[in-house]
């Protein structure tokens, strides 16, 4: 017998899916959401699957006039980017779809049983496994890591995924195929564009800045020209690169670009499908779900077209998890808070979310940049040993980071399902 939690769970879902709002045959007049969301879906899934493929034919035709080695790192790492676009079209495909029905076949699009489907997820260590026999095993065996990749990757983001929106009242297929496509590709081209206006805009800084310090200028030649003169696998040129980034002016840059433009560029744009949807009066749970899944998909493509050499593999893929419950926890926070402010008129909640969001996802990069600078001994010899033994826990820092976004997702599902409770 079905407890009082589940029965009013599976009542709030009813009273979702009999609701005219969502599910009306076509509101009157054009449906221009609908009409964008098709268009946009198409166009990018035409857009990835050629991309896809040219990087594909690229590679084929790069090794016509060479042995064409699978253990080679650019050859893996190129196969796997063409493995992941071509991924991204195939997941495309459903907001497609859904979206056509709608706009062409005047039907409501059917409910996503989300979590009929999501037991696949759970599976995903069998292709990390499948990777890790693959890495450690003959060169013949790389050529089937694209198809564990996008396996694994696609296995584990949605399972994290679930752990923040289980059990919740189902939505339209279109809702939340049109969310995760969003993140998938719209956020990732507009973010890119953004954050490379803002390097320029730090190149252009710098360059008056080189201006005025002449013995910046003669670092950063002689450094060019050591690097130029040095012969391959040299200590020289990465001991003078440790202490030029040591540089105050320099590590600050780095750290202002990634721990704190960087987050602040993608929080405020992840959730862009909450953004489209704020319209239909979207309650905090709502804004928390469309948010959680448009996160993943820019994890998801993240994780798909990050460059990974055979020899890495298993290493990127475990190590993305923690980013991925990154993504998906603080665009959740801010669809949330996004929500709540615009139905809920409760502003002060998004301000709390979004700088949460900023906080949490600045600490992530912080602490990658300051592990990887820490690689080298001259930036370790030009900072404080305090920095130092910072440093050293940096690792340990990542893992808590990782391992408290999960707890946040599950404690924020089970928080918001109670709301949902208490409401019906």
């Amino acid at each position: 017998m079905k407890n009082n939690k589940d029965i009013s769970i599976e009542g709030a879902s009813a009273v979702v899916e009999r609701s005219p709002v969502e599910h009306s045959p076509q509101s009157k007049g054009f449906n221009w959401l609908n009409a964008g969301q098709f268009a946009f879906s198409l166009s990018a899934v035409l857009f990835l699957f050629l991309i896809s493929l040219i990087s594909i034919i690229t590679v084929l035709l790069g090794g016509a006039s060479s042995d064409l080695g699978f253990s080679d790192t650019q050859v893996v790492s190129s196969l796997l980017f063409a493995a992941g676009l071509g991924f991204a079209g195939i997941l495309l495909i459903p907001s497609t779809i859904y979206s056509g029905r709608r706009l062409f076949g005047n039907r409501p699009p059917i409910s996503a049983q989300w979590d009929k489907m999501v037991w696949l997820a759970y599976f995903f260590p069998i292709p990390i496994l499948f990777g890790y026999l693959i890495q450690t095993g003959p060169a013949w065996g790389y050529i089937l890591l694209p198809v564990i990749h996008v396996l694994a990757n696609g296995a584990s983001i949605f399972w994290v995924l679930n752990l923040g929106r289980r059990k919740f009242p189902d939505r339209s297929a279109q809702r939340n195929w049109g969310a995760f496509g969003a993140g998938l590709t719209l956020t990732p081209a507009i973010t890119f564009v953004i954050e490379i206006a803002l390097l320029i805009m730090i190149g252009i800084f710098w360059l008056i800045l080189i201006q005025t310090r002449p013995d910046l200028e003669q670092d950063i030649l002689y450094l060019m020209n050591l690097v130029y003169e040095s012969s391959p696998g040299s200590e020289v040129p990465a001991r003078w690169v440790g202490e030029f980034v040591a540089r105050p002016e320099v590590t600050g840059t780095i750290f202002f670009y990634f721990s704190l433009l960087i987050p602040l560029v993608e929080e405020l744009l992840k959730p862009i499908a909450v953004y489209f949807l704020l319209g239909r009066k979207l309650q905090p749970w709502e804004g928390f779900m469309i948010g959680a899944t448009a996160g993943a998909g820019y994890a998801l493509f993240e994780n798909l077209t990050i460059g990974a050499g055979a020899d890495t593999w298993t290493f990127v893929m475990i190590s993305r998890l923690g980013t991925a419950a990154i993504h998906i926890l603080t665009t959740g926070l801010v669809g949330w808070g996004l929500a709540s402010a615009w139905t809920e008129k409760k502003y002060f909640r998004l301000a709390g979310s979004f700088l949460a969001a900023v906080s949490l996802h600045g600490a992530w990069n912080g602490l990658n940049i300051f592990n990887a600078l820490a690689e080298f001994p001259a930036y370790q010899d030009q900072i404080s040993p305090f920095y130092v033994n910072f440093a050293r826990f940096a690792p340990a820092g990542l893992i808590l980071l990782a391992l408290g976004s999960i707890v946040g997702l599950v404690r924020a599902n089970s928080l918001l399902r109670h709301a949902i409770i208490a409401q019906d």
